[in-house]
């Protein structure tokens, strides 16, 4: 009688032991889902406020000689930009892809800038436009689930 108490008394111990392990794992597991959200959010709040910058930092060239100093502001925003969004915790993998397109825009610009350097006007012309009309940054934040950035 004894042997099947203590049997009884370690199952109900097991058990205890598997639900209190249990609950420890579920939140862990919960939170992970909500980091990835909890980084969209944030990198929305972080774009809304840039984007408001570029507007009033940037402004409309008009002519070519007006690009250089608009290409060499747009590269400093991007780049305070994406260290500030570098910054925020818990990215997931689509808002470590969006970061890596943001990179590629900030090369692009470089590239235009490099070109402007050199004399090529043309070249810069065609980087810039390159550039200008890239759409994977923009994509690539959708995906992330921040749609305000990119």
């Amino acid at each position: 009688m004894l042997v099947r108490t203590d049997t009884t008394l370690m199952r109900n111990l097991s058990l205890l032991f598997v639900a209190l392990c249990l609950s420890a794992v579920v939140p862990t597991v919960a939170s992970a889902g909500r980091t990835s959200a909890s980084w969209s959010d944030q990198a929305n709040q972080v774009c809304t406020v840039w984007l408001a910058k570029a507007k009033t930092q940037l402004g409309k060239p008009v002519t070519v000689a007006d690009l250089y100093p608009f290409a060499v502001k747009a590269k400093a925003l991007e780049a305070s930009e994406l260290a500030e969004l570098q910054r925020i915790p818990g990215r997931s993998a689509a808002g470590t892809k969006a970061l890596a397109a943001v990179r590629v825009d900030i090369t692009e610009v470089n590239k235009a800038i490099s070109a402007w350097k050199r004399g090529d006007k043309g070249g810069f012309v065609q980087v810039l436009k390159l550039y200008l009309n890239d759409n994977r940054p923009k994509a690539a934040f959708a995906a992330a689930g921040a749609p305000k950035c990119g």
